[in-house]
């Protein structure tokens, strides 16, 4: 089994649909599956029956720094993308929205590194007093760090042959209170990813799209040939912006650098 050690700063493997690794060393990680029943009112095709599309597991985080992550309230996750095409679909996770800061109307973001392969992310916005969305189309390589900004929802989708890896950083326990409606109603996201490239789903109204590839962040702790989990640990207080958005400026601009698909 392949070690994922020097890449994402943890020591576990793959094994069939899990992440291997010792329980003690990964106290309170939880394990989950996602199979195309649960997923399949994101695609088009909805008549497969049986497969499982990603896996992974929450709280994959060192039994020794549990103090520290409890401290900032961080929550650090792994997920695992299947290879191959549902119905000409690439293989994907559902896609969500994350619940706002208390009190305000901006909701609370999150970063996707990844750990090995390629993945491409579909964000897109809050839908607009007139029912449209701003879609970016984010191609990330491996060692990456994609920012997911506040009022965006988002898709990682495997456009490889292989099975791939990502992990992220977000608000201890935010997945709780994930919203996944608007996937539901719409048949997934506002963009589907074929082997003949982008194509739009006519259920949304799409504003505007941007493809981009991340920037490195280093004052947010985002550098790409560092783990996630290392950064994070080494100098926790550079991801407050992932628990305190209110008092960071999300331009952009600076996170995403425009290229061509």
């Amino acid at each position: 089994m392949k070690n994922y050690k020097e890449k994402s700063g943890l020591d576990f493997s793959l094994g069939e649909d899990k992440l291997v690794y010792r329980k003690e060393d990964f106290i309170p990680a939880v394990d989950w599956v996602k199979d195309f029943q649960f997923a399949k009112y994101a695609y088009r095709d909805k008549s497969v029956k049986t497969g499982n599309t990603y896996f992974g597991s929450r709280y994959m985080e060192r039994t020794e720094d549990q103090d520290l992550l409890h401290k900032f309230k961080y929550e650090y996750d792994v997920t695992a993308l299947e290879a191959g095409k549902i119905g000409g679909e690439f293989i994907k996770t559902v896609g969500h929205y994350h619940s706002h800061v208390p009190g305000m109307t901006l909701s609370y973001p999150e970063v996707y590194e990844v750990v090995d392969g390629k993945i491409e992310y579909l964000l897109q916005s809050e839908l607009d007093k007139d029912g449209f969305v701003d879609v970016i189309w984010v191609i990330a390589e491996e060692g990456d760090k994609s920012v997911m900004p506040p009022n965006y929802g988002h898709v990682s989708m495997n456009t490889t042959g292989s099975l791939v890896l990502e992990s992220n950083i977000q608000l201890r326990d935010l997945p709780k209170t994930s919203d996944y409606s608007l996937y539901k109603e719409l048949d997934g996201g506002a963009i589907y990813r074929t082997g003949q490239g982008l194509e739009e789903n006519p259920n949304y109204r799409i504003k505007s799209l941007r493809i981009v590839r991340p920037l490195e962040r280093p004052d947010w702790g985002l550098v790409k040939n560092k783990p996630l989990y290392t950064s994070m640990i080494e100098a926790p207080e550079k991801f407050e912006w992932l628990t305190k958005p209110q008092e960071y400026d999300f331009n952009l601009n600076e996170l995403f650098e425009d290229v061509e698909l």
